[in-house]
């Protein structure tokens, strides 16, 4: 059978388990069952990005179940391929090639892609190969050019798909039975979100406001990244172009400006990078502009909940303290956990738990309501995954 696993990104950029399914085939029936599966447990509340790996089922069964979310496809998957995909039929060229393909992935204008790759397949004589077709035609969902401008929460990072590979290594076993399995899910799942790792807060490094202010809002992991774009921007010169625009350029690079359009009526920056959009942390050509318009404070709006310190993307507790949450959820693992590993035992225990968990299941779903602890389980913040 085959695996396929949901993970989202918490707010100290560490992958944590939303679900997995067990699926017989890769048809586009089978993931478009799936993703209703994953939809009714998101309580019909549609991702905004969903990021996967090359499949045409798939890619097909998210256009019709998630018509509004943009599909993405990982680069790192792109890239893990072409050496099957190319280095035979190009030999002593392949080297050369990937170099080349690399830096064709990140150029951040959809005109200046198109060229370059219509003049890298005829260096290379492959314009025939089906794989550089398949390409082409998924070329909206992987390309930084085209990706650009949709929230990926930074899920592209060498260190989030290093937190997801231990996850999985973490269920996953050449010889797991079904139960074993599913065992392994469970305790998985369980230390992800009770021991999650704090990461610290680096020194505080320009001394600027806008610094030490972010640094009290931000979980150490965003302000880690946006303190890195505070100390670039420094480095980089403005140009007033009136009307609130700005040119952004590095104080010794020809090339990569960016302009900077500021709104001081409701405190909009907008960045031609689109890396707030991109990642929800601001750029350094933004942070530029605001520090060059003696900003104490990033605007609220530019802190979205996703990295806040005080996010929570699972669990609301507006309603149940804290420590409650806490005995609740551990009382219910404990008991689910033993149940589910009894119910194994035998065909006449799994059959006797399975009929009365869905009697006890109609009953509190027909329960009245008046306290209800909200599950949160879709992003309140349009910039959210």
């Amino acid at each position: 059978m085959l695996l396929g696993v949901w993970f989202g990104i918490d707010n100290q950029g560490k992958a944590f388990l939303l679900g997995c399914v067990l699926l017989q085939d890769e048809t586009t029936q089978s993931f478009s069952w799936a993703l209703q599966a994953f939809m009714q447990f998101l309580r019909g509340n549609h991702p905004q990005t969903i990021v996967t790996d090359i499949d045409s089922g798939l890619r097909d069964a998210i256009a019709t179940e998630l018509p509004n979310t943009k599909h993405v496809i990982c680069i790192w998957h792109v890239l893990s391929k072409l050496s099957s995909w190319f280095s035979l039929p190009l030999g002593l060229q392949y080297s050369e090639f990937k170099s080349e393909f690399e830096l064709l992935c990140h150029l951040e204008n959809i005109e200046d892609f198109e060229n370059q790759w219509n003049h890298l397949v005829a260096r290379f004589g492959i314009g025939a190969d089906k794989h550089v077709a398949l390409l082409f035609s998924y070329r909206a969902s992987w390309p930084v050019a085209y990706i650009r401008g949709y929230f990926l929460a930074r899920t592209m990072t060498v260190d989030y798909m290093k937190s997801m590979d231990k996850f999985m290594k973490n269920i996953l076993s050449p010889h797991s039975s079904f139960k074993t399995f599913f065992e392994q899910v469970s305790v998985a799942a369980n230390v992800s979100f009770h021991n999650k790792e704090r990461l610290s807060y680096l020194p505080i490094k320009t001394c600027l406001p806008l610094e030490e202010h972010a640094r009290s809002i931000l979980s150490p992991y965003a302000f880690n990244a946006l303190q890195q774009e505070l100390v670039l921007c420094m480095q980089y010169a403005t140009t007033d172009m009136a009307n609130g625009s700005y040119l952004v350029r590095h104080y010794n690079k020809l090339e990569g400006e960016c302009l900077v359009i500021w709104i001081p009526d409701n405190e909009q920056v907008h960045c031609s990078c689109k890396e707030y959009e991109h990642s929800g942390i601001l750029c350094r050509h933004s942070l530029r502009v605001l520090v060059l318009k003696n900003y104490f404070q990033i605007p609220e709006k530019y802190y979205p909940l996703r990295w806040r310190m005080d996010s929570s993307l699972v669990l609301s507790d507006d309603h149940i303290p804290q420590d409650s949450n806490d005995e609740c959820s551990e009382t219910f693992h404990s008991l689910t956990s033993t149940l589910y590993s009894e119910s194994l035992i035998s065909k006449e225990r799994f059959s006797y738990v399975h009929r009365e968990l869905t009697q006890i299941l109609d009953i509190v779903r027909n329960m009245p309501v008046f306290n209800e602890t909200a599950l949160e389980l879709a992003p309140n913040n349009a910039n959210e995954l």
